[in-house]
């Protein structure tokens, strides 16, 4: 059994936030107004997530083993490079 959940924000900000995906390190710029849609799936327990907002982006933590995708202005993104350096960046910031 498949368990799915949704998460939809707006970049209401003046500039582009960062948006980490984790624990898989997926990186995305979203741009000032963008609309974004994050899809999580996963095979047992119920899709739930936690996320934190952090000056200049935010994290999205997902289950392990889920499936993620990342939708911006309706626009499917490929997660491509992944890397722990924007994501720590991004933490650093908050201290």
């Amino acid at each position: 059994m498949n368990n799915n959940q949704e998460f939809r924000f707006i970049n209401g900000a003046s500039k582009r936030l960062l948006l980490v995906i984790e624990p898989i390190s997926s990186e995305f710029w979203i741009e000032s107004h963008a609309t974004v849609k994050i899809l999580v799936e996963v095979e047992e327990a119920p899709a739930t997530f936690d996320v934190e907002y952090l000056a200049g982006g935010m994290v999205v933590y997902t289950p392990e083993g889920s499936q993620v995708q990342v939708y911006k202005n309706g626009r499917h993104l490929p997660h491509g490079k992944r890397s722990k350096r924007m994501a720590s960046r991004l933490i650093r910031q908050r201290s």
